[in-house]
């Protein structure tokens, strides 16, 4: 810096310490009452003197003597913070406008807030340029002007009370050689503002600092950890702690980001220690880290929260200050073979093809980036409960938060209730952006299928409801969903239906193939073949499928899939059913197109993906009355509901016999198959997703 003041709150004592040496003025934040509003301000000066100081103190209680004995005295000045509440002040647009009419200066970076309103600020400056408006907004307020210039110019300070951030936000008067001139320059309004990188970490630094300064002033501070604290507060420089944290803890930023680094990385260290050795000093030590983690993300909420009523009060001037949408879709299943990863990967097609604001946000160990796909390093992998083989990963929320704003996010879609979707959920919330869900598991089900806890069941319920309720809009796969959610409390009005489409050019009858199964299975004769593809899970109603395949013990059932049940299936299944485990793409397709009928018994679907791709293979379909997979099914049309085991066996046997019913329903089936669209399915529900677009049926 070339010139330097220390701005305290309504004293000069700090910086007259320092106002003996060449390059310092003194300086000073006031707290000014205004008269009128009920409200305060914080006023910065600049260059005064200790007589004008105790003028000054005594006319806080009125801004506009306050003001005016500035003007008089050509005192350089700035208004701090325009539009920041300061002790409880509600900001109006009336308290702003009569800012217009006093301060030719606007402080528009603060270094200890965000850089979310700086825009707004500088926007509201500018409706005002020219004396005309000036005139006419004093008249508006009844109030005479004490502008010395037609267009406000602008200032930024460090705000730093801890002195970790000293200098990186700074105001310049180009050709300024002594402090006369500078102080010249600001207040004839020729000036230019600059910082560093704003954000939380600042913040951070500044309340960390201040709470040690006063722990080590009482004599808090544990002598076995001094001398760390000492250099992370910058108060040492002792080579060694540098040689520790870049060794020990890998860390490798500059000093005044190490808090924040700190924050991020220690639940990763703790948790370590915990798994191998687990006792309770090393379980309070990651309870500790856990707390640390979470502060910076406390911090950067209360940033948000108070950027939010500035931009409801820059919606008053006519400011949106609004961003293009640009959405996280976040996902703890990607790389694996499911629907909801299946979705993902078709939602990342379409972002490609469409030219749509979606990126995918992943956090797995192993998985390389890519064009709008986004890993974030785990902490941990944890394996789903009931299904061990797909393990979900866990980032630091700080490095998601860290993401969201660096990548400009407007938007975060939660796709799965993992780890990282919650974590998703929770670092939309503190950023103030829009929020979107999906269910796209029956997850309340299927605990009460591997649980029989009813209460579990219907406690997962109300979590789904809330997380409902807190997000901006809340996607379902059915109608059948959008009752039963809408039965449990969640209001109809945020929930959406988003019906997928299915790839017709992949699943077709043309991919019949003479002797498919035959060779495949090593079948002596040709068999009519049974289909099931899914999960080879408990929840899937599988036992029922194994029932149905006792009572025709002439014809061949088909498992495709796998998955926890697998095992339990293949030790009590008839010899007419074959497990031949997962099969994609291609492969799949000419499965399908190979088979006679699909038989799916699952009650817990959700929509029911495989249901339409066996349709759109020409195979009429037997599905069950629970769930949402018969929304697709005409019963006697293109396929069968049924309720009871038997009832299964009655559809097949009416399918099996009739050749003529059968191939009436496949082309029924191949109708409604080809009636769903899936590019136009999936574009329309990423408009809606980012708030751009309604669904086709939901305006049908």
């Amino acid at each position: 810096m070339s010139f330097v003041t220390i701005t305290d709150h309504n004293t000069i004592d700090g910086v007259l310490e320092i106002a003996h040496l060449p390059d310092v003025f003194i300086g000073c934040e006031y707290t000014v009452e205004i008269p009128d509003e009920k409200g305060k301000v914080h006023v910065l000066v600049y260059g005064l003197k200790e007589e004008d100081h105790e003028e000054l103190i005594r006319l806080r209680d009125n801004l506009y003597e306050f003001v005016r004995y500035l003007k008089r005295n050509r005192i350089a000045h700035s208004l701090a913070h325009p539009l920041y509440s300061v002790q409880g002040t509600k900001v109006s647009k009336s308290i702003v406008e009569k800012c217009v009419l006093l301060f030719d200066n606007w402080e528009v970076i603060n270094g200890t807030r965000g850089d979310g309103v700086r825009y707004i600020e500088e926007s509201i400056a500018r409706l005002y340029d020219g004396w005309d408006k000036i005139y006419s907004l004093a008249e508006k307020h009844r109030l005479e002007h004490q502008r010395l210039r037609e267009r406000i110019t602008f200032t930024a300070g460090s705000d730093d009370h801890g002195g970790m951030d000293v200098g990186r936000t700074w105001t310049a008067v180009e050709g300024a050689s002594n402090k006369e001139e500078f102080l010249k320059g600001l207040l004839e309004g020729r000036t230019h503002v600059g910082t560093e990188e704003l954000g939380d970490k600042r913040l951070l630094n500044m309340v960390c600092k201040v709470g040690y300064d006063f722990l080590k002033v009482k004599g808090l501070i544990p002598s076995e950890i001094r001398s760390i604290t000492d250099y992370l507060f910058l108060y040492s420089d002792n080579p060694a702690i540098s040689f520790l944290l870049k060794g020990f803890l890998g860390i490798r930023v500059e000093r005044q980001d190490l808090l924040k680094e700190i924050a991020r990385v220690l639940p990763s260290l703790c948790l370590g220690r915990f798994t191998k050795s687990p006792s309770p000093q090393t379980l309070g030590e990651l309870s500790l880290s856990l707390l640390a983690h979470g502060f910076p993300a406390f911090l950067k909420y209360a940033q948000v929260r108070e950027e939010k009523k500035i931009r409801s009060l820059g919606k008053e001037f006519g400011i949106l200050n609004g961003k293009s949408p640009k959405i996280a879709y976040i996902t703890d299943t990607y790389h694996h073979i499911n629907g909801v990863a299946r979705s993902a990967k078709l939602i990342r097609q379409m972002a490609l093809e469409e030219d749509l604001p979606f990126t995918i946000v992943v956090s797995n160990a192993t998985v390389e980036e890519e064009e709008k796909l986004i890993n974030l390093k785990p902490i941990l992998e944890v394996p789903t409960p009931f299904y061990k083989e797909l393990r979900m990963g866990l980032p630091s929320l700080l490095d998601l938060l860290d993401l969201l704003e660096r990548e400009g996010f407007t938007q975060v879609h939660v796709a799965t209730p993992g780890p990282l979707g919650l974590l998703g959920l929770l670092a939309g919330k503190i950023l103030d952006l829009r929020v979107t869900l999906a269910f796209h598991t029956d997850i309340p089900t299927y605990a009460k299928t591997y649980t029989g806890d009813h209460e579990l069941e219907e406690l997962l319920w109300k979590v789904f409801v809330f997380m409902g309720s807190i997000s901006d809009r809340f996607f379902v796969p059915s109608e059948h969903y959008r009752r039963l959610f809408v039965s449990k409390g969640l209001n109809y009005g945020k929930i959406g239906v988003f019906r997928r489409g299915v790839d017709t050019e992949l699943f077709s009858h043309h991919r019949r193939e003479e002797g498919f199964w035959s060779r495949r299975l090593n079948l002596r004769r040709h068999q009519k073949v049974i289909l099931y593809v899914g999960r080879v899970a408990k929840e899937k109603g599988l036992d029922n499928f194994l029932y149905v395949a006792r009572c025709f013990p002439e014809e061949t059932f088909v498992i495709v899939g796998d998955g926890p049940y697998r095992s339990e299936l293949e030790a009590k299944k008839p010899k007419n059913v074959h497990l031949v485990g997962y099969m994609v793409g291609e492969e799949l397709a000419r499965a399908y197109a190979s088979s006679h009928v699909f038989l799916f018994p699952s009650e817990t679907e959700t929509y029911g993906q495989v249901v339409l791709e066996a349709m759109a293979s020409g195979l009429p379909v037997i599905v069950s009355s629970r769930g949402a997979a018969h929304e697709h099914v005409e019963e006697g049309v293109n396929g069968f509901i049924a309720t009871r085991p038997e009832e299964f066996v009655e559809k097949l046997s009416l399918l099996l016999s009739g050749e003529n019913l059968h191939r009436t329903m496949a082309q029924e089936a191949l109708y409604r198959a080809r009636s769903l669209d899936m590019r136009k399915s999936y574009v329309d529900y990423m408009l809606s997703i980012a708030g751009l677009g309604r669904l086709v049926h939901e305006a049908c």
